[in-house]
């Protein structure tokens, strides 16, 4: 293959160009389009007999990859030619050498890494990755989707992979399990819809690959998420295991991420709890614990929900509380009541701005506690809730910002107090936060952590940042 073909292949994987945009690119008239296209063709498909041969071989392969994952290591390059070679002599199929590599290279891209998707996962502009079914792919970049030339060889090589990927997990997919719902350590977090339910194309899988690789507080700064202060002051807050923070936002904007960077800030003597529906916070604490939410099984019995596992953690003695998101009034309902007792926590949600956070909250225990008056409901938030923190996407960039920062107050003549503290007004290449309250509802706390409002510039950037102050994260 000329090297001009291999570059208008990696064009074409990362981009969508309208036909008319490829015409101008190559000049290319009716009958080159023709030819291209039957190139393209052969490039990515198998012929009947090399097709046989990859489904043969991955069957073989399939329960040599159970046992190395058991054992801890991967099938070898070796071992999954030998296994094309026992196919053709015990079928006894005829293929060339050319076939035998390209379905070498199908296996190792389906049992080794990422398969066929890996280009993408390594691309560091990727931010999601949506397969519709074996012969689309769609990535995205931030909010704008794309169409790729990625494919798989077929439909049973695209519901293998699937099948291998949350194997790994210790998950499946069925008729009646249809929906998983999945996480790795290192926060790369799945989903994956079982064809039965997904109309003419499917099965579905979608990949989120989290970009801030490190969560540490050095990694919000560096990928420009917010400005040292804003991060400084957050961190200072986290330390004092007074405050409660609600994280918000719509999808895909980093709260968990966030939550997981404030996370190193817990201190060393504290009990944490994490309540999740999909682990996804995973923090490095010597004492974290975990609960999981269950669905309920085939008979309809064996579910456990967020809101019970929220009021056992309070048998569980934990100093702080963390419900991974708000999904259902009940859990809600749970969480603030737990704020309210004296643990301090994090929480997500959805929401448009920071103030339209606490609408979201009054609405989720307004539907939990049918009856109760709003002003109770208000006061029972302005008692859980100390921060709210709204994290969005730039439009043109894809870029993750924390946009809003604003203190809860007392509930007072029937209004909950807040204090706008920072915001962001300029995106770009250069954003800038402007400082909106140079005092605090937690004043001493933040002096006793060297930060001073009233010497901050009205506006925040990172032409003269200073760097987080690490020392403080293990020793206060």
């Amino acid at each position: 293959m000329s090297k001009q073909s291999d570059n208008e292949t990696l064009l074409d994987l990362f981009s969508t160009r309208a036909p008319e945009e490829s015409e101008r690119r190559s000049g290319a008239s009716a009958s080159d389009e023709t030819t291209n296209a039957s190139v393209k063709e052969q490039r990515g498909g198998l012929s009947a007999v090399a097709n046989a041969v990859l489904r043969e071989s991955r069957r073989e392969l399939g329960s040599q990859s159970a046992e190395s994952s058991e054992e801890g290591h991967e099938i070898s390059e070796d071992q999954i030619a030998q296994a094309v070679d026992r196919v053709c002599a015990s079928r006894g199929f005829t293929i060339d050498d050319i076939a035998r590599a390209d379905i070498i290279v199908h296996l190792k891209r389906d049992l080794l890494g990422w398969g066929v998707l890996q280009a993408l996962v390594d691309n560091p502009e990727v931010t999601d990755i949506h397969c519709y079914d074996y012969q689309t792919v769609v990535l995205q970049r931030g909010k704008q989707s794309e169409a790729t030339g990625i494919h798989w060889p077929s439909h049973e090589a695209y519901t293998s992979f699937i099948d291998r990927v949350l194997f790994r997990l210790g998950k499946s997919l069925s008729t009646q399990q249809h929906t998983v719902d999945a996480s790795f350590p290192d926060g790369k977090r799945l989903c994956a819809v079982h064809k039965s339910v997904c109309g003419s194309r499917g099965p579905l899988f979608t990949m989120r690959v989290p970009r801030v690789a490190d969560a540490t507080l050095e990694s919000l700064v560096s990928f420009q998420v917010a400005p040292p202060l804003i991060v400084n002051y957050l961190a200072a807050l986290t330390r004092t295991v007074e405050s409660t923070f609600i994280v918000s936002g719509e999808t895909g904007t980093g709260k968990t991420t966030l939550m997981r960077c404030l996370g190193t800030q817990f201190r060393a003597d504290e009990s944490i709890i994490a309540v999740e529906d999909t682990p996804e916070l995973n923090y490095q604490h010597p004492y974290f614990r975990s609960l999981m939410s269950r669905t309920a099984n085939t008979e309809g019995v064996g579910e456990v929900t967020l809101q019970e596992h929220i009021r056992t953690t309070l048998r569980l003695c934990p100093t702080r509380v963390i419900l991974g998101e708000m999904r259902s009034p009940e859990a809600a309902e749970a969480f603030l009541e737990a704020a309210q007792t004296g643990h301090s926590g994090m929480s997500t949600v959805h929401a448009r701005n920071a103030r339209e956070t606490l609408t979201r909250l009054e609405s989720l225990l307004g539907r939990a506690q049918r009856g109760v008056s709003m002003d109770i409901i208000r006061q029972q938030i302005a008692l859980a809730v100390d921060v709210v923190i709204w994290n969005c996407r730039e439009k043109v960039s894809g870029k993750v910002r924390m946009a809003e920062v604003i203190e809860v107050g007392h509930f007072v003549e029937g209004n909950i107090q807040i204090r706008p503290m920072f915001k962001l007004v300029d995106e770009g290449d250069n954003p800038q936060w402007e400082v909106l309250s140079y005092s605090s509802f937690n004043e001493e706390i933040l002096e006793r952590n060297g930060i001073y409002l009233g010497d901050a510039p009205k506006f925040l950037g990172f032409q003269s940042a200073s760097n987080v102050p690490a020392a403080q994260e293990a020793s206060t």
